[in-house]
């Protein structure tokens, strides 16, 4: 039973916001009867509610034990008051991203009301060679991550996907140079981000934040020296609160 909990619950990774029972059966391989019943269950304690035309979605409940995860929960209380900061400033969504095996998992999201692309959202993963932070992480992931991910098959969602592993190999080389990636319309064609590493106390990367921009608005130089500044203040204010609270 647990097994297929999980099962229908990382239906929900790749990308989907709503799913009805016969699509999370579709993706799982479960019988329609069993994803009907597991996740009538899961609305019930919260895990997954129901939206409109019997389609569901993820809970709160499951976001706020997320939370709590030691990997997210204090890297996000202390980067959202820098991350609402660096969306003043530049005026584009901000995104805070961990590593999950093969995957960069999006914790965390601000943007103005107003902004015109909502994705990704919170909770979302995307392959680690598409998104700006997933290059960042990647770039500093142990060499044999790095090696199984580029010894994949890697997907490719638009014309300019680099799915080469021998440039991107070069790219992680220079995004550990220059101490910013960015990914140029990786994902879609129209948008391009920047992203920066925040580092623990013993200086691994342990997650990374972005600027997401419109295609034809970015300044390379001027956004990425943003995002860099802003999650050094990240990482400098989260080493300060541990040797506070020691």
């Amino acid at each position: 039973m647990l097994s297929r909990m999980a099962s229908i619950l990382r239906a929900f990774e790749r990308g989907a916001e709503e799913l009805t029972a016969t699509e999370v059966s579709r993706r799982t391989g479960l019988p329609a009867s069993t994803c009907h019943r597991i996740m009538r269950s899961l609305a019930e304690e919260g895990v997954l509610e129901i939206g409109e035309g019997h389609r569901y979605h993820v809970g709160l409940w499951l976001w706020e034990v997320a939370a709590h995860a030691p990997r997210s929960g204090g890297v996000q209380q202390a980067a959202l008051p820098f991350m609402q900061d660096l969306m003043d400033i530049t005026g584009h969504p901000v995104h805070l991203a961990v590593r999950e095996g093969a995957k960069a998992v999006f914790i965390e999201r601000m943007s103005h009301w107003r902004a015109r692309n909502s994705r990704p959202y919170i909770g979302s993963h995307y392959p680690l060679h598409l998104t700006s932070v997933g290059l960042m992480l990647l770039a500093h992931a142990p060499v044999e991550v790095q090696e199984d991910y580029l010894s994949s098959r890697l997907e490719q969602r638009t014309p300019l996907t680099v799915t080469s592993p021998p440039e991107l190999r070069r790219m992680l080389a220079s995004i550990r140079s220059r101490g910013f990636a960015v990914s140029d319309r990786q994902v879609v064609m129209d948008a391009i981000s920047v992203a920066a590493p925040i580092r623990d106390t013993h200086g691994q990367v342990m997650a990374a934040l972005s600027v997401n921009t419109p295609l034809g608005s970015l300044n390379e130089q001027t956004m990425a020296h943003a995002v860099q500044t802003t999650a050094l203040a990240i990482t400098r204010s989260m080493a300060l609160n541990i040797q506070m609270n020691r």
